[in-house]
């Protein structure tokens, strides 16, 4: 029997509860996006899981989607997808497999057409421990390159990268210790860098800190997003995190947190962020709660310079937003959920809308999970994600608005 998706591809949607369910909006003017085929990888020719997590775009005619596929033999666990956009079609590039252990690529970011970056995790089949994972495309080939290990009984993942360029490279994710796990890359090797913890409220008890997402404008001005977690007796509750890197050290800078506090504990998580300018940078994600006495809903929140607050979304169900881009500050895109279609919503400078010309995937219900503007571009986007078949197998999945 093939392991679970979920265990096997390391499909992480936000923990912030049920999919996204969109009610009826205005759509948003043309172009309207086009699903691109894909060419899935289908080992010993079984078309087993194919999924993308992330995707970045550096200009119209290279672009990049990473995840992972299932490969027909179960020891040998998930292997790295890497597809890469000319301009005309996407093309499957091999990627070095580990024999016997899973490899799940969760982000990615190019600088230029031979310095990609993507990161990840990677865990030996029917085990919970992972390690993190990174992986760098030269222009020719595909290459793991080790990362600093760290200790503790957690699962130890990358979630977030940003390449600058030049040798530098940041990465985020979470450490064995249950801590915001914080990488440097110069242009020589990766190293761990200290993360600050932050403070809980009053009445729970500090337990850790993920980081979901970076977003780096340059060397001096770089966010990271994802929460912190308390006890508060026998619950368990996330708060929404956010760190600002100066050039010279990383902060904790205050969030809000717009979710009603629960007897059962709740969720309040950021997912991704995208910087737009000095005093202009978005921040989305989810909240919910364990028992679920109330719904999951999306977050969306703006950092303008001086604070973060919580902007008012359209009314578009229960769920959360996996991944956060932006053509300019007033043209800011967010995607994720499952569907039929996927969910993607629009800021105008002025409110944010549902864009209802999202197609339906190829193989079925959709879901988003990652999104990139095109740099430069007043409309280019892409968004990524997987369509599930009648077999049950997911089929990676891309979408363009140009």
């Amino acid at each position: 029997m093939k392991t679970s998706i979920g265990r096997r591809l390391g499909v992480v949607l936000p923990a912030i509860g049920a999919a996204l369910v969109l009610s009826a909006g205005s759509a948003l003017a043309a172009p309207a996006w086009v699903s691109t085929p894909t060419p899935d990888q289908v080992p010993d020719g079984v078309p087993f899981n194919n999924v993308f997590n992330a995707v970045t775009a550096r200009t119209s005619t290279d672009a990049w989607a990473v995840g992972a596929f299932e490969r027909a033999n179960d020891d040998d666990g998930s292997a790295i997808l890497a597809e890469h956009w000319d301009g005309k079609a996407w093309t499957a590039l091999p990627t070095p497999n580990i024999f016997r252990f899973n490899e799940v690529l969760r982000a990615v970011s190019a600088s230029a057409a031979n310095d990609v970056w993507a990161v990840g995790s990677g865990n030996m089949p029917g085990f919970a421990h992972t390690d993190p994972i990174s992986a760098h495309y030269d222009g020719q080939a595909w290459s793991l390159v080790p990362v600093p290990a760290t200790t503790g009984g957690s699962k130890s993942i990358l979630f977030g990268v940003a390449n600058l360029g030049g040798g530098n490279v940041w990465a985020v994710g979470r450490s064995e210790a249950n801590r915001a796990l914080i990488e440097h890359w110069n242009g020589s090797a990766w190293t761990i860098v200290p993360a600050p913890v932050p403070a809980v409220p009053s009445g729970n008890t500090f337990v850790g800190t993920t980081l979901n997402g970076i977003s780096a404008r340059s060397a001096n001005d770089i966010w990271a997003v994802g929460y912190t977690q308390g006890a508060q007796g026998t619950n368990s509750n996330k708060f929404t995190l956010t760190m600002h890197y100066n050039g010279s050290a990383w902060s904790v800078v205050p969030s809000p947190n717009p979710a009603v506090p629960t007897p059962a504990g709740t969720t309040q998580v950021l997912s991704s962020v995208v910087s737009i300018s000095a005093g202009d940078a978005w921040a989305v994600g989810g909240t919910s709660d364990i028992a679920g006495f109330q719904p999951a809903r999306p977050i969306a929140m703006h950092w303008n310079g001086t604070r973060w607050s919580v902007t008012t979304l359209p009314d578009i169900g229960n769920g959360g937003i996996a991944s956060v881009t932006a053509n300019s500050s007033t043209s800011v895109w967010a995607a994720g959920g499952p569907g039929d279609p996927g969910t993607v919503l629009h800021w105008n400078g002025t409110a944010w809308a549902q864009d209802t010309t999202v197609p339906t995937g190829p193989a079925g219900s959709t879901t988003l999970r990652g999104i990139a503007a095109v740099p430069g571009s007043a409309t280019e986007v892409w968004a990524v994600g997987n369509s599930v078949g009648a077999d049950g197998n997911n089929r990676a999945f891309a979408m363009h608005r140009s």
